[in-house]
């Protein structure tokens, strides 16, 4: 459990780091705007990541069947959209906002809540537990995708 909760803290600070290579990020016009990349990152925690805990959670509560997962991610164009005039600080704000909730979600669970389970497309059985180890994996790639464009 020790391991679990340093992962908790790894959440945090991923989401601080992606903040912190925004601010370094030479945009160069090209794909999306640092502002979008972490607009896209507060829609995939509200849209899947909590959405998916609660789901698993509830399923394991209501003695309901395995959920079965397919990869999704927000609509790109949309989330273009309605990040495009934001500011980078807004939506850093946002996105520390985001990773507090997904926090206070993930610490009130119960160990037996933390293994509630889901069938993945591509990740095959998961867990609560080691959907943190996926969020992190998605948040290192656009992590290197603002160090790409940075000084």
């Amino acid at each position: 459990m020790a391991a679990f909760k340093n992962q908790f803290l790894d959440l945090m600070d991923s989401a601080r780091s992606i903040c912190d290579q925004s601010d370094q990020s030479q945009w160069n016009g090209e794909g999306w705007s640092p502002a979008i990349i972490i607009g896209h990152l507060v829609e995939v925690d509200k849209q899947v990541w909590m959405v998916r805990f609660e789901l698993m959670r509830s399923a394991l509560h209501d003695g309901a069947p395995i959920p079965q997962l397919a990869w999704w991610e927000p609509d790109g164009i949309e989330t273009a959209l309605k990040y495009v005039d934001s500011t980078l600080d807004e939506v850093k704000a946002s996105f520390l906002a985001s990773r507090e909730d997904m926090l206070n979600y993930l610490s009130q669970l119960s160990s037996s809540e933390l293994l509630a389970s889901a069938v993945h497309q591509i990740f095959g059985e998961i867990t609560i537990k080691t959907m943190v180890e996926i969020i992190l994996n998605h948040d290192r790639e656009h992590c290197e995708t603002l160090k790409s464009h940075s000084v």
